[in-house]
């Protein structure tokens, strides 16, 4: 086997740990946490065209289940990950969400169901950052 098959298979292993903080200013960001009770069978279904959506507003999720789920090549260290629960959860038992924005601030946290996929973009799509995104991409 070539280098770059063992350089790919140890970075599955061993992917860069970072923060919050270091996502700011360049990725939206969605932690989802999962039922407290009765872990999150996620029914996510990550089609082609909903990574397009993921990539096209900067958005990189994080779900909390057993083992971290997410779109990203970075994952959290573990007592972060205690940290980002005690933070964002607040005590909550049921599934919560928590989108929190390029600038760092905390944009919307709902508790009961997952997200809905389309009601989450209108959020972002709706945000000052993203209008100016938006409008840049349109010039020549």
């Amino acid at each position: 086997m070539n280098n770059a098959f063992w350089v790919v298979l140890l970075g599955m292993f061993y992917a860069e740990t970072i923060t919050l903080e270091d996502l700011r200013w360049k990725n939206r960001v969605l932690l989802v946490f999962p039922d407290a009770e009765q872990p999150l069978a996620l029914d996510w279904e990550i089609t082609d065209s909903l990574r397009m959506e993921f990539e096209e507003r900067d958005l990189l999720y994080f779900v909390f289940q057993d083992s971290l789920l997410t779109n990203s090549t970075h994952r959290f260290d573990p007592a972060y990950e205690v940290s980002l629960k005690k933070k964002y959860r607040l005590g909550s038992k049921n599934v919560c969400w928590v989108l929190i924005g390029k600038d760092g601030g905390t944009k919307v946290r709902q508790e009961g169901d997952g997200p809905n996929w389309e009601e989450l973009f209108g959020i972002i799509d709706a945000m000052p950052m993203r209008a100016r995104e938006l409008q840049e991409r349109k010039r020549p």
